[in-house]
């Protein structure tokens, strides 16, 4: 039974082994495959982290300028700051905010529309700011927080550095001054990053070729991305971009370096890891062969006498095989080893050692012999590599790494294996190659900076550059500043061509830089004029050189735009011509000088104006060409220029055509050795001044003289006045002794002129001596209330002549005023004497007010006392108020005619009041009466300066 049955078997267990080749060669392909995918990603994921970093870090180095500014500038202006973030923000896009937080709270803030609410937040108490703004105070670093909700709406991401202020031994180490804040639009970082979900391709239009291959400028796998670690935390923070899940699904991970921490970038194919599918021809052709080998074996086993026929067969297909094995071993750049684990040996071939300079020989089977030579770096995740394959967590073993050469240097090697286990599934055998990818890993490199350093000088340009095609000029690719400058989306350019878009404005430079490109295959600064897409019309600065991409002609273009600068330069041009049309009409001199005082050029409108004639003085020194003492003066001018780079005024005298002159010069510096002097007559002014100057004096002559007969005539004066005074109420005593009442009136009425004319003489007396300086200030503590009832007392009785009614209007307790108490109630009187006199059945107000700068304070006396007396009488016009506080002036004549007096009354209470250290004012409406405030010092004391 069993002879039967051995053929069958046979051929069974032939084609199985066959059928498990095919399937380990079927299976390692998918590997390959998907390792190959894996790279891919890993390509595109490395090279949106070098433009996420790219594009972050020139958003972040944009501040640098405004903290320097701010650490020499801590008191900087709302206007400083706006000009400074102005430009800051024009350079960069995404930028939503730009802040100053002095003393941690939100002072300065660019554009302040729409930001409103951030101003005068205080981050230290603002819940998602605190931790990471002590963190970075703490740190003296800048750090990345965000994406966060900001106060004023939206999310964000938030640079914030502190600032120190500078101090002479060490810059920037001085006191905290506050923070420097960035807000950048997420959103705008991602785009330029390029990791924002794609549109579609742009279709071609029908009857147009491709201008370029698509694997230049697509994606070969499309990728989708995601981000985690919110706050520089890397991968414990929060996912911010893309789909979480995306973390769970065997992504490819790199980190994105921060100031603070890093972020971590995720990625797999838009569509997923592609599931492994069977290889189908493979598999059919070891059907086949396993058909063929099992029937082969049945044959074999049927027929003994053809066992040594086939054995034949197969010892020479064995051969062959073995041959080739060792031809393509011998031929590939591939090394094999062959490593027993139960024994502990490893078998390296020719090429492996070869491949690190060794002998066949020199090698032995140790696996120390392979270990050793790793790099020390790469060693240990060689290690963790190797034990995750013979574990069982990886399929096979696939990495790269270093290995040490006979001549000293690292090699780049990637290692492929694949253990074989017993049925239990522990590995007995592990088998693989290994390839020398130094050149590869190097042009790799090679290739990732220079598309790094493109891709940054492409998109951080300040110019604006476009790919076209030579042939019909379609834009290929453009950067971010063609689109600012034109106005265009990227949509709407990538496809067309200039004309399409209406970009030329003038045919005669196009076609003039197409002839240049075509004779010279390039186009050096060629001044041209382009239309934005609003229709407004641009001058650029035009340079461009033809390439070839991938076998397409192409055309490199680099515009600038000068439209500012070439505005500019026609404003300087009109500037120029005004400035020098001026220095032609004005009447005075214009010399330059530079730093050793050489007279340089000059500007006269008459040479007839000039000291000495042009050609004795250009190329000379002032000391060489002035007499000594004026060029003495224009050294020590000259001098304080250099110093203080700041404008300096000289007057001197000058003899010119046998007639002493004056002169005033205004030196200026103009640039870092030259200064300009600009010499103006002012001789008429000079002698303007001497007639004033005389004049002056002779007026306080006739002042003083005034004032002294003033003093003299009221003190002689007073003395026959006072005796009239006297011997008026002795007669009118006497005459009430003696009974004689009809003496009594007229008594009376002498008594009351003589008292009236004795108060004219003392205003007049006072007046005097205010103007001559001989008033004294005599302090002393009195209570208010009784000041104010004594002068209500006194002028009761002109209140009743005139049918007037009078209203005090007083705090119950007023306290003690320190100061001059005869000035205080002089004037009270004068202003309630005033009141009555030019009210008639009216009603006059005398209001009292305690006046504290700080606010009242217990047991602290207030710092001013204000009395306002308001009337309802006749009123004055604007005019008129000017005028009444002049000595002998009433605020009409026909006032005088009708109220009498002299107009001294309120020119003496001003000075009162201002010798007191306060003031009089007055408001008033003609028919409607007037208001007279005086305000003093409750507690009087004279200036420090007057002490001393």
């Amino acid at each position: 039974m069993r002879s039967r049955l051995s053929p069958y078997i046979a051929a069974v267990c032939s084609a199985g082994l066959v059928i498990a080749g095919v399937w380990a060669l079927a299976k390692s392909e998918i590997e390959r495959n998907r390792q190959q995918i894996r790279t891919d990603v890993l390509l595109q994921l490395s090279t949106k982290r070098a433009r996420l970093e790219s594009a972050l870090n020139s958003r972040l180095f944009i501040t640098r300028g405004l903290l320097a500014y701010v650490s020499n500038h801590p008191n900087v202006t709302p206007e400083q700051f706006e000009s400074l973030a102005q430009v800051m923000v024009s350079e960069q896009t995404g930028i939503l905010n730009i802040q100053l937080a002095k003393d941690n709270i939100i002072s300065h803030l660019y554009p302040f529309e729409g930001h409103e609410t951030a101003l005068g937040l205080n981050l230290l108490e603002y819940y998602t700011s605190q931790q990471i703004v002590r963190q970075s105070i703490e740190s003296k670093s800048t750090l990345v927080a965000g994406p966060a909700p900001l106060v004023q709406g939206g999310t964000a991401l938030v640079s914030r550095t502190p600032i120190f202020l500078n101090s002479p031994n060490s810059p920037g180490e001085g006191a905290y001054w506050g923070l420097v804040a960035i807000i950048i639009d997420p959103q705008v970082l991602f785009a330029d990053a390029g990791i924002l979900p794609t549109h579609k391709a742009i279709a071609t239009p029908p009857g147009r070729k491709p201008t370029l291959t698509q694997s230049r400028f697509n994606t070969p796998i499309p990728v989708q991305y995601a981000i985690r670690g919110s706050d520089g935390l890397g991968p414990q923070g929060a996912v911010f971009f893309g789909d979480p899940d995306l973390f769970n699904r065997n992504p490819v991970l790199l980190d994105v370096s921060l100031p603070n921490g890093s972020w971590q970038m995720a990625a797999i194919p838009l569509e997923g890891w592609p599931v492994s599918r069977p290889i189908g021809w493979l598999y059919s052709l070891g059907g086949f062969l396993a058909f063929s080998c099992g029937l082969s074996t049945f044959i074999w086993v049927r027929k003994p006498w053809e066992m040594e026929l086939a054995v034949e067969r197969a010892t020479f297909a064995l051969q062959k095989s073995q041959e080739r094995y060792a031809i393509a071993v011998a031929g590939a750049n591939d090394g094999i080893w062959d490593w027993d684990l139960n024994a502990q040996e490893i078998y390296f071939s020719p090429r492996w050692k070869s491949a690190i300079g060794c002998d066949p020989d020199e090698i032995g089977s140790n696996p120390d012999e392979w270990f050793s030579r790793i790099h020390p770096d790469d060693f240990e995740r060689v290690e963790a590599d190797i034990q995750a394959h013979l574990k069982g967590r990886s399929p096979h073993l696939q990495t790269e790494y270093r290995i040490l050469h006979t001549n000293g240097s690292y090699l780049w090697m990637l290692v492929r294996g694949m253990a074989v286990r017993d049925a239990d599934g522990n590995p007995y055998r592990f088998a693989g190659s290994q390839t020398d990818i130094t050149d590869r890993r190097r042009a790799r490199e090679a290739l990732r900076v220079s598309q790094e350093k493109f891709s940054k000088a492409f998109r951080a340009s300040p110019d604006a550059i476009a790919i076209t095609t030579l042939e019909e000029g379609r834009y290929i690719e453009v950067n971010d500043r063609f689109l600012e400058m034109s106005g265009f989306e990227w949509a709407e350019v990538i496809g067309n061509n200039s004309t399409d878009l209406n970009i030329w404005v003038y045919e005669s430079e196009k076609m003039t830089c197409i002839e240049e490109l075509q004779t010279c295959g390039r186009v050096i600064d060629r001044e041209i004029h382009f239309r934005m897409k609003s229709g407004e019309i641009r001058v650029g600065l035009f340079c461009a050189e033809s390439i070839v991409l991938e076998g397409v002609p192409c055309v490199v273009s680099i515009t600038r735009d000068i439209t500012e600068r070439k505005q500019y330069e026609e404003k300087l041009y009109h500037t120029t011509s005004e400035l020098q049309a001026i220095f032609k009409a004005l009447p005075d001199l214009y010399f330059k000088l530079d730093r050793q005082a050489t007279i340089l050029d000059y500007q006269a409108g008459k040479v007839s104006d000039l000291y000495r004639p042009p050609e004795e003085f250009l190329g000379r020194k002032i000391n060489e060409v002035l007499p000594s003492d004026v060029s003495q003066t224009f050294t020590d001018a000259l001098d304080e220029v250099k110093a203080n780079r700041n404008l300096v005024y000289r007057e001197y005298a000058l003899t010119v055509n046998d007639r002493l002159k004056y002169f005033e010069a205004r030196l200026l510096p103009l640039l870092e050795n030259q200064t300009i002097v600009i010499v103006r007559d002012i001789t008429s002014r000079k002698q303007a001044e001497l007639m004033l100057y005389q004049a002056k004096e002779a007026a306080e002559a006739a002042n003083e003289a005034k004032s002294m007969f003033l003093a003299n005539m009221s003190h002689e004066l007073r003395t026959p006045l006072n005796a009239i005074v006297g011997y008026s109420e002795i007669l009118e005593e006497e005459a009430e002794e003696v009974g004689i009442p009809d003496f009594i009136p007229d008594l009376k009425k002498i008594q009351f002129a003589g008292k009236h004319l004795l108060s004219l003489i003392n205003d007049i007396l006072d007046l005097s001596k205010i103007e001559a300086g001989k008033m004294d200030i005599y302090l002393e503590p009195f209570e208010v209330a009784p000041v104010i009832e004594a002068a209500v007392a006194t002028i009761h009785p002109l209140v009743q002549k005139n049918g007037n009614h009078l209203q005090v209007n007083a705090p119950p307790d007023m306290g003690q005023m320190y100061s001059d108490l005869n000035k205080v109630r002089q004037v009270l009187l004068n202003l309630l004497s005033n009141a009555a006199k030019f009210t008639e059945n009216g009603t006059i107000t005398l209001e009292v007010r305690l006046i504290s700068d700080g606010g009242f304070a217990p047991d602290q006396p207030p710092d001013w006392i204000e009395f306002r007396v308001i009337d309802t009488g006749i009123g004055m016009t604007s005019q008129q108020m000017e005028q009444i506080f002049n000595a002998f002036t009433q605020a009409d004549p026909s006032t005088t005619r009708k109220y009498g007096g002299t107009g001294l009354g309120l020119a003496i209470g001003q000075r009162f009041c201002e010798m007191m250290g306060g003031e009089i004012t007055v408001s008033s409406e003609l028919g409607s009466g007037s208001t007279f405030t005086v305000r003093l010092p409750y507690r009087f004391q004279f200036p420090a300066n007057l002490m001393e």
